[in-house]
């Protein structure tokens, strides 16, 4: 009876560990392409090599932008923990849910989702946006509720 009751909290502890792990093991990952005007910069979150995306933060800034200027950038920072905070509707830091979470920020405007996505091809396409409203429309596809 103490090696069944042994095996059975050395599975539970398998399982806490595992659901654990899988939270910290979130890579992140980014790239920047020019949109009209507007300089796009995207910010992903991901697992599962990529087959899972956990958030997204997509943010604009003007054509002429210093690199300095977007490195001040206030809609976003880094330090909880792991995730990085991003300035909600209210204008309160909060960090980025984990659910496939998008924060879409054109300018100082919010738009937020949740998606089911994955980070390696489903996002490939947001390059090739002829104008913000387009990747808005390509997100959409993804939309869950």
């Amino acid at each position: 009876m103490k090696r069944f009751r042994l095996v059975i909290l050395l599975l539970v502890i398998g399982a806490v560990s595992a659901f654990v792990l899988n939270r910290l093991m979130i890579r992140e990952s980014g790239h920047g392409f020019p949109i009209g005007d507007k300089i796009v910069l995207c910010e992903y979150g991901y697992s599962r090599g990529g087959d899972r995306l956990h958030w997204a933060i997509i943010r604009t800034f003007p054509i002429d932008s210093t690199t300095e200027q977007r490195m001040a950038d206030t809609r976003v920072r880094r330090g909880y923990l792991f995730w990085p905070l991003i300035r909600d509707a209210n204008g309160s830091m909060v960090p980025v849910g984990t659910n496939g979470n998008v924060y879409f920020f054109e300018d100082d405007k919010l738009r937020t989702m949740r998606v089911q996505m994955n980070e390696h091809t489903d996002t490939m396409p947001l390059d090739d946006s002829k104008t913000l409203a387009q990747m808005w429309a390509y997100l959409q596809k993804f939309r869950v509720d």
